[in-house]
């Protein structure tokens, strides 16, 4: 803000140096007019005199012409005075409408409401802080996590080797599902400090997210080099066995899930999924050779969800677009979606079903969630990552294998 004020008063002190010059040179043209006549008319009188005392003018003679020059000398002076006025109103209108062009200028050469809102994320950056990383504050909004990234974007630029930065600013674009500038600021960290598992671990969800072939085998080789820092990480285990299995690698899924039921107690609640999916690659290594006989679970678990569009969003429905019904673990420890609808956009209600079987990777499926938090999002650009604008809803429902419930999802908020 100081740079602004001093930078619009040096702007307007030029504009109004410019408007002036005319003027001044015109009163210092006409005040040395002024002086010269003077002197003239001076002259004038002491020569008078001398005539006089010759005898070639007599006393009645002198005093006329002085008089007619004195009179002729009142008259220049009024008629200047009287121009006087309108020159210096002009001038004043001069000065604030120099003043006026020269703000303008500035505040959009400058784009204040950019410089504003930077000002005031750098300012909030300290309490946002506070709210995101140690109180895990649930009310926080996309705006202030995006205030918070500007905040913690600028402080980096000051100090580029903190670790503990990058990883943090990495987390807050993967919430805003910001996956590229996820990947970059978790690179940065990662690349201060190698072996933090923070930043691995975070790294390697994002890297899963995208759920292309090259992400993977990355993602694969995170995991791996976090598994050899921490030896007895559940998450990474689990999320190592997931992307094994997308990549076809089912003995090295099949060693992590056994080594992940070896840790788990046996009341775990995820005991049993663990359990189901050794016995699923078992039985895929021994079928092989031909198709097997083994039972299967008849029944796919899903839910009949009813889409709603709340009425104070109805004027700002796009004309076009799709609608992007998902389920995700509500405990926010995986982003990656458990299953994922996308339709075309057209009236509401309308009523979709979402079931194991609309899973992104055949590993990763509703039946390893016991809640799923359902999301429909309405996107402008065809993409699923969630963008400014886009109108959304969500609910918390339980997921139970083999059944499927009826849910709604009143669309009513709009994303900032």
């Amino acid at each position: 803000m100081s740079a602004f004020i001093f930078g619009t008063i040096g702007l307007c002190l030029a504009a109004v140096l410019l408007a002036a010059l005319p003027w001044l040179s015109k009163v210092l043209f006409k005040r040395g007019d002024e002086l010269t006549n003077t002197r003239l008319i001076k002259q004038r009188l002491l020569e008078l005199q001398s005539e006089e005392q010759q005898g070639l003018l007599s006393a009645s003679d002198r005093l006329q012409a002085e008089n007619e020059l004195k009179l002729a000398l009142l008259d220049e002076n009024t008629s200047q005075q009287t121009s006087a006025k309108p020159l210096s109103m002009l001038l004043w209108l001069g000065v604030v409408f120099a003043i006026a062009i020269a703000t303008v200028v500035y505040y959009r050469a400058n784009q204040l409401p950019a410089l504003l809102e930077w000002q005031a994320a750098v300012d909030r950056l300290p309490e946002l802080g506070q709210r995101i990383v140690q109180k895990n504050d649930a009310s926080i909004t996309a705006k202030d996590l995006q205030d918070f990234s500007l905040g913690l974007r600028t402080r980096l630029q000051k100090e580029p080797n903190d670790a503990v930065g990058w990883l943090l600013l990495g987390r807050v674009w993967a919430a805003l599902d910001r996956f590229d500038m996820a990947t970059d600021a978790f690179e940065k960290s990662l690349a201060i400090n190698p072996n933090s598992v923070g930043a691995l671990q975070s790294f390697s969800q994002v890297l899963i997210m995208s759920n292309e072939e090259g992400s993977l085998l990355r993602a694969k080789r995170v995991l791996q080099h976090l598994l050899s820092i921490d030896t007895t990480n559940i998450n990474a285990m689990g999320s190592l066995a997931i992307v094994a299995t997308e990549l076809g690698d089912r003995q090295l899924a099949l060693a992590n899930w056994q080594q992940l039921r070896s840790i788990l107690p046996s009341d775990d609640a995820n005991y049993a999924m663990v359990s189901q999916r050794i016995a699923e690659l078992q039985q895929a290594n021994i079928s092989q050779a031909g198709p097997t006989t083994a039972s299967t679970n008849s029944e796919v678990g899903g839910f009949v969800i009813t889409v709603k569009l709340a009425a104070a969003l109805q004027d700002k429905l796009p004309k076009s677009g799709t609608v992007y019904v998902f389920a995700q673990d509500p405990s926010g420890q995986v982003r990656m979606p458990a299953a994922v609808v996308k339709i075309p956009l057209s009236s509401f209600p309308q009523t979709i079903e979402l079931t194991e079987n609309n899973a992104m990777m055949p590993s990763y499926t509703l039946a390893n969630l016991q809640q799923a938090k359902l999301v429909a999002r309405i996107s402008v650009d065809d993409n699923v990552a969630a963008a400014p604008g886009e109108l959304q809803g969500e609910t918390v429902a339980p997921f139970v294998a083999g059944q499927t419930s009826e849910q709604t999802i009143l669309i009513d908020k709009e994303l900032l």
